[in-house]
């Protein structure tokens, strides 16, 4: 085995050859390579059943990944897992038989999985005349510019002969040349550097190595994955360790995108990954969610009109069936699969009619959340704008002119949106001082309220809410007390330790059973008790039942009622007054004389003064 650890070439690339069955898909590898892809059986049977993997070097020893994927249309899924992401396609078209309809499928779904470099390759060149290879020549390359508005590079050759196999080979170099220098001159910061940094790899097989463990294979199509790098396997979700990584028969400390590679992981069973998972890097947001809603490309695929059907679908190397609802009057559609999948969007798809053997539309994802019933339209229309060119960083800002914040703990992080973090949401920030000012002249207006109450009026997540009213509450605009958000500076009764706050609300869960001292055991005695009486969260009617402040004022409120003061009130007006049996009665009473609303006289209470407000 040869090694040769830490070599950085110019760059790395992966092509694939596609193309009608028996039109020399295998042959022309073998004779671009020296290797022969395809398996014994599939020798004997003289067809391609899954995919091939080979590889050539340049001069410079750049190494170029060769994919083969099979021509017969029962395999047409097996061709998506194959091209799903490319530098190139070499579209292999036979000149004694021409252009065959598994070759115009083969570019429907290259078409459809955003390949933009072709090289149409006529093979067979020596078993037909000159007019007729002339002739064959222009039509594919005809089909080619009228399905995909691209200008493919034409070759002809002939594989078993060899001729012109180098002129190919060399065609391929410049072209994979091109597409990897013109990835590497946008900007490292782009909008698209944070996602495109991350490892992405869709497994096509797995198998298990003696004293070695678990090794899968695929295409690293971006990202950089190094020895001991910790990595998480979609959809399950477990997380593995890189042990050991091999690419074209080289073990290497690290390699990056685009690649073949095969990568023994630690920690990873071969229950736990398999064809169609997906592999990345354990900082990669990606939420599992069993819908999503995809922007289509029409094919010339003549159905009848349906507003649903089942269809067959394929992402990356992953194939299952879901459920495809059109969107009227937009180019959208909805998917729904029978079992969650890590979903990414301007992830492309490739939607293929029950039996796997016709592409009924390219499509890309443009929205993975839930959408409300209420929604619908508005985010309808705001992805029925999106440009024609979706890149990573469009997410983002389609949440924000959505609904104004994006939480990064489940969407990840836009490094180009300068806006106002409040962990762990992104912030608009038009937006988010809108929010403020609403809120802020909702209290100054309607007086104190709960956080459920402000959520609801302003139709809001508790939890987005609550960083927004902390934000606030910094700037000493707002404050916290017995439960509610005043306007103003105040003590905020969210700044008590934890534990007495957890106490705070055990006293106001217990409502008019007060805390008695002889029913539970405090772990941290009675100094919280005095802290939270000190501050008047809470107030003690006698030396063992403790009341939340606000419900003892309340209860106050509801004894003094309309009475004036030095009027009288017996105990069994308090008592019904204040919804309390006498045990809490009496207690009350007395907590009322010592904060001076009324004064005792034998069996009757006089009230001091009226109720007004509340004593400081």
């Amino acid at each position: 085995m040869i090694h040769a650890k830490n070599v950085v070439p110019a760059y790395q690339a992966v092509i694939g050859l596609a193309g009608h069955v028996d039109h020399g898909k295998t042959a022309l590898i073998e004779a671009l390579t020296g290797i022969v892809t395809a398996r014994p059986h599939e020798q004997a049977l003289g067809m391609t059943q899954d995919l091939g993997f080979a590889h050539f070097q340049d001069d410079h020893g750049n190494t170029i990944g060769v994919i083969d994927v099979p021509g017969h249309e029962r395999y047409l899924r097996n061709m998506v897992a194959g091209v799903w992401h490319l530098n190139a396609l070499i579209l292999v078209v036979a000149a004694d038989e021409g252009w065959m309809p598994m070759t115009t499928s083969h570019v429907q779904v290259a078409h459809a999985m955003g390949i933009e470099e072709i090289i149409l390759c006529i093979n067979k060149r020596d078993k037909v005349s000159p007019e007729r290879l002339s002739e064959v020549e222009e039509q594919a390359l005809e089909n080619v510019m009228e399905m995909t508005d691209l200008v493919p590079e034409l070759i002809s050759v002939s594989a078993l002969q060899q001729d012109n196999i180098s002129a190919l080979r060399q065609v391929v170099i410049e072209t994979v040349a091109r597409t990897c220098k013109l990835a590497e001159s946008s900007e490292p910061e782009s909008e698209s550097s944070a996602d495109m940094n991350l490892p992405l790899l869709y497994v096509d097989r797995t198998f298990v190595v003696n004293g070695i463990g678990t090794v899968v294979t695929g295409t690293l199509a971006q990202g950089c994955l190094r020895n001991g790098d910790k990595v998480r396997c979609y959809p399950q979700g477990k997380v593995g360790t890189v042990r050991s990584i091999q690419a074209y028969h080289q073990q290497l400390d690290s390699v990056s995108g685009t690649c073949r590679v095969a990568v023994n992981v630690k920690g990873l069973t071969r229950k736990d990954v398999g064809r169609g998972h997906l592999l990345t890097g354990c900082e990669s947001v990606i939420p599992l969610t069993e819908h999503c809603v995809v922007r289509i490309s029409q094919t010339k695929t003549k159905l009848p009109v349906r507003r649903q059907r089942e269809v067959e679908v394929a992402i990356g190397t992953w194939h299952g069936v879901a459920k495809l609802c059109y969107i009227p009057d937009t180019q959208l559609a909805r998917l729904v699969f029978k079992q969650p999948l890590p979903l990414q969007f301007a992830r492309r798809v490739a939607i293929i009619l029950q039996g796997g053997s016709r592409l009924l539309h390219g499509g890309e994802i443009v929205w993975c959340d839930f959408i409300p019933s209420g929604r619908k339209r508005r985010i309808y229309d705001e992805l029925g704008q999106l440009p024609a060119v979706l890149t990573p960083a469009l997410k983002f800002q389609i949440l924000l002119n959505l609904q104004g914040y994006f939480d990064t703990s489940k969407v990840g992080m836009s490094k180009e949106y300068q806006g106002r973090y409040l962990a762990p949401f992104m912030f608009q920030p038009e937006w988010l001082a809108d929010i403020e000012h609403t809120l802020l002249t909702m209290l100054a207006e309607e007086g104190a309220m709960g956080i459920g109450e402000i959520g609801s009026r302003l139709r809001l997540d508790d939890a987005v809410l609550s960083v927004i009213v902390q934000a606030i509450k910094q700037q000493d605009k707002v404050h916290l007390s017995q439960g509610k958000w005043c306007l103003g500076q105040g003590d905020n009764e969210d700044d008590l330790p934890a534990e007495v706050l957890a106490l705070l609300e055990q006293i106001r869960e217990l409502g008019k059973a007060g805390l008695e001292l002889s029913k539970v055991s405090l772990a941290g005695g009675k100094k919280w008790l005095r802290q939270l009486a000190h501050y008047k969260y809470i107030t003690a009617l006698d030396e063992s039942i403790y009341y939340d402040m606000a419900l003892y004022q309340g209860i106050v409120q509801a004894v003094i009622a309309d009475h004036q003061a030095l009027e009288r009130i017996t105990m069994s007006d308090i008592k019904t007054r204040a919804g309390l049996s006498r045990k809490y009665a009496i207690p009350l009473a007395n907590r009322m004389e010592k904060d001076g609303w009324v004064r005792r006289d034998g069996d009757e209470r006089i009230i001091l003064r009226a109720w007004q407000s509340v004593p400081a």
